[in-house]
């Protein structure tokens, strides 16, 4: 199909938002005042909104536009004795999410993660992503200094429904491909535009194998870490391609086999991630998993799918890091290492 190009004066926005709610459920980042990390600071979360006063355009997201295909918590199935009922899909119908090219271009990772990753679709996840359809939230250049998404190939998005551009006169550019009826909007051509360059680029290392891989996480370059890194999990869970999850079981009475499983976000640098049956653990030190978790990301998530650094180039998790530890140069570190080896080979 293809996209017809619109302007919304500002007078009319209104109207297209009620055009687009008779479809969809609205879902877009929304400042909430004093809801930051500190009294004083906002936050940008993403909320069922009610028009577009409400949709914060102008600054990045404090979290990614994955929370609607993968909530922080979500209700699997109920149990009872010897039978088990699954929650019905919680979007009644289709839903709009504004993103990002960023946040957008994370769906693949997540696909890989939850669609790919084995001989099972993981249907939870799928009967969201069915429901779901994405707003582009136009970006020309930076959002924060923490932007690099031009290093890795993600400014660029053609994975969308709707393309916004809000202007500062109140008036709105639209780009769809969708059939709801529009036509009571002039029509006006929308030249869609994506950052080019970014003041902060980062240069992943091509790793060639595991032999590579394994010389990199046996380097000192991790030993830092251990007094920087608190392992509070804030950079994973702010990422817009992270998927770890924990499942538990929640009972209601003393009798355990009644009750309901629960997906919850998980984060591999927290202390007990790694905890296994007898009270074992593969990552007993900080740095052992902050170091999983960056070869993990610029390597093992590639060698097996092949698509790439799990990585789109946000930058909330420097963003968010309580310690200021930042992942650009913490790739920086590892180019150099690898530089290293590879002399070392000559």
């Amino acid at each position: 199909m293809a996209y017809k190009d619109y302007l919304i004066k500002k007078d009319e926005a209104g109207d297209l938002f009620e055009i687009l709610k008779s479809k969809y459920t609205i879902f877009a980042p929304k400042r909430i005042t004093r809801g930051g990390r500190y009294c004083d600071m906002d936050t940008i979360m993403y909320e069922n909104i009610k028009s577009f006063d409400e949709l914060e355009y102008k600054e990045k997201s404090t979290y990614s536009a994955k929370e609607a295909l993968l909530p922080m918590t979500e209700n699997l199935f109920y149990f009872t004795e010897d039978d088990y009922t699954e929650t019905k899909n919680p979007y009644k119908k289709d839903v709009l999410v504004f993103a990002r090219a960023c946040d957008i271009n994370a769906l693949k990772y997540l696909d890989d993660m939850f669609i790919k990753n084995g001989p099972f679709e993981d249907m939870f996840y799928l009967r969201r992503k069915n429901k779901v359809h994405y707003a582009l939230l136009e970006c020309q250049e930076d959002l924060d200094r923490n932007c690099f998404c031009v290093s890795c190939d993600a400014n660029k998005t053609d994975n969308f429904t709707y393309a916004f551009r809000f202007n500062d006169d109140g008036s709105i550019k639209v780009k769809t491909e969708d059939d709801l009826d529009l036509s009571k909007f002039s029509n006006e051509e929308f030249d869609l535009k994506f950052p080019q360059e970014n003041k902060l680029k980062v240069n992943f290392p091509e790793i060639k194998d595991n032999e590579q891989a394994n010389k990199i996480a046996n380097s000192d370059i991790w030993k830092e870490y251990n007094s920087r890194c608190i392992g509070c999990g804030s950079c994973t869970t702010s990422c817009s391609t992270c998927t770890c999850f924990t499942t538990k079981d929640i009972t209601y009475t003393l009798n355990r086999r009644v009750g309901e499983r629960r997906r919850t976000n998980a984060s591999c640098m927290t202390k007990d991630f790694d905890l296994v049956a007898g009270g074992g653990h593969f990552r007993n030190q900080i740095k052992e998993r902050y170091r999983y978790k960056i070869m993990h990301k610029i390597y093992a998530h590639n060698k097996r799918f092949e698509d790439g650094p799990m990585c789109v180039g946000c930058g909330r998790c420097s963003a968010h890091c309580p310690q200021l530890i930042s992942y650009p140069e913490t790739i920086n570190k590892v180019n150099k290492e690898l530089e290293k080896i590879r002399s070392e080979v000559k």
